[in-house]
């Protein structure tokens, strides 16, 4: 199933044929996903499908997926940082993060080769479980500055 993203949601496109969802796609300009040269892209089409049914968007340029994860505490945001980090040094393979108040804002795509790849993905469901441990919330309930945690 592929999705449509306004602003910060995403909605499921529905009973169109290819050709209509590549044409959707342009219209509402939303990126087609582009894999690097070597990887499969059937498989990582339905990764990236599944990626997207758990909140996380393509790119401006359909090379990488991203994500704004929320948190009622300043220090679980700093910690789910840190998970992140242990994993990507682990497997050689970095995120762009910006950390917030009370969010962490979470990009992958590989530069070489350019495109989405299988590490993208595997770390993008890695920062989904972790999120789920360290106690991550929805948008409307984490941790704006000058609010205290609850």
């Amino acid at each position: 199933m592929s999705f449509l993203r306004l602003g910060r949601f995403s909605r499921p496109i529905v009973n169109c044929t290819p050709n209509k969802l590549h044409q959707f796609r342009m219209a509402s300009n939303t990126p087609a996903p582009r894999f690097a040269e070597g990887e499969d892209p059937h498989q990582l089409s339905s990764d990236t499908t599944a990626l997207q049914q758990q909140g996380w968007a393509l790119d401006a340029e359909g090379t990488g997926v991203t994500k704004t994860f929320h948190f009622k505490s300043y220090f679980k945001a700093v910690s789910f940082l840190n998970l992140i980090a242990a994993e990507s040094s682990v497997k050689k393979h970095h995120p762009t993060m910006t950390i917030r108040f009370g969010s962490v804002d979470v990009h992958w795509t590989t530069h070489y080769p350019r495109g989405l790849t299988h590490k993208d993905i595997a770390l993008a469901q890695h920062c989904d479980a972790g999120a789920g441990l360290i106690g991550a919330v929805e948008a409307g309930q984490g941790l704006k500055c000058g609010t205290e945690a609850k």
